[in-house]
């Protein structure tokens, strides 16, 4: 019955999105998306999306321009969605978790890694061999509550050691991050590429912990785990469906691009907006976790909400179903409708 009703809710939209009449140009809108924290390969779909000039197509088509907002983290950009500054974020399905036990009714409509594409660092003298002994150093993320935060407790608490006897410090998008890497203000690091892969193989940090493949994912949380993806508001779904359909068609197209280029990290690095520098081997180091088409797995969906309550970053009596966090009907949609 589920699915009779996404195939017909995909028909009823196609029919509807045929219904514009040729020659007629579409009534401009812009779309505000939030990134948080920029310029990080777990948003990579959104950068090779912007370097194939998707966006700039759908703008042609349909009047939608979209606008992309940085943020210095990834709570702060799912604030910015709770609030209504912008439409649409794309960071990690725990904000959206987070939003709905606060009553807050984010839904998560499809994914780009279902591994976490991020790792810990350490600096290259700090004498630690094992995670636990990390408790009562410095560990830097990206923003407090942010994915990158919880990945970092995750780690402590797989190893046997107190989450909660590290000292957090918020270190900001990559510039910010890089920054306070030098001046050592942090010991450790749970941060995302490219800055991963520049600090190791410049020898200014030792990787410690590699959570960027599925199988790094899997040993530590024995599934794959959803890092980062595109999300929005319960009204932005029920005001403008249509909307929704060509943002979530964007990427999803987009993600089958990549899983065609997947052998091929120069060619994908190729396409990217210069001012990224992405070489082919940060793009490599992450691709083994690529979603192939946005499709939101309801066991990864479990592994968050079973880690954030393993961490007691959740509360035991908050059990949220699968539809209640996700909205896959338009990508459903989109891998019937989409070409690449």
């Amino acid at each position: 019955m589920r699915r009779t009703r996404a195939v017909l809710f995909g028909s009823i939209l196609l029919l509807a999105l045929l219904a514009v009449p040729a020659g007629i140009a579409a009534p401009k809108k812009e779309v505000k998306i939030a990134i948080g924290p920029p310029a990080v390969v777990g948003y990579l779909p959104v950068y090779v999306a912007q370097g194939l000039r998707y966006f700039q197509e759908l703008a042609r088509r349909t009047g939608i321009q979209v606008r992309f907002l940085d943020f210095r983290g990834g709570t702060e950009a799912a604030t910015a969605l709770i609030t209504g500054d912008v439409d649409f974020a794309t960071v990690t399905l725990t904000h959206v978790v987070k939003a709905q036990e606060k009553g807050k009714d984010l839904k998560f409509l499809l994914t780009f890694f279902n591994a976490q594409a991020m790792a810990m660092i350490v600096q290259p003298d700090v004498r630690v061999e094992t995670p636990t002994q990390l408790q009562g150093m410095r560990i830097g993320v990206t923003s407090l509550g942010s994915a990158t935060h919880m990945q970092a407790r995750h780690i402590l608490r797989y190893f046997k050691a107190n989450p909660d006897a590290a000292q957090y410090i918020a270190v900001g998008g990559p510039s910010t991050a890089l920054a306070a890497w030098k001046r050592r203000a942090v010991d450790a690091m749970v941060y995302l590429d490219p800055l991963v892969t520049t600090l190791v193989s410049e020898g200014s940090a030792r990787l410690f912990y590699d959570v960027r493949t599925v199988e790094g994912t899997v040993r530590l949380y024995g599934a794959p785990y959803i890092s980062s993806g595109l999300l929005t508001r319960a009204d932005v779904i029920v005001r403008e469906p249509r909307l929704v359909q060509e943002i979530v068609n964007v990427f999803v197209r987009t993600l089958r691009w990549l899983r065609a280029q997947r052998l091929r990290p120069e060619v994908i690095a190729g396409v990217l907006p210069k001012e990224l520098g992405w070489t082919p081997e940060v793009i490599r180091a992450n691709l083994s976790g690529l979603s192939a088409d946005g499709r939101v797995l309801p066991e990864a969906v479990e592994t968050v909400v079973r880690s954030l309550v393993d961490d007691g970053l959740l509360s035991r009596d908050f059990k949220p179903s699968f539809e209640r966090l996700v909205d896959q009907r338009f990508v459903q949609q989109a891998i019937l409708s989409v070409q690449q």
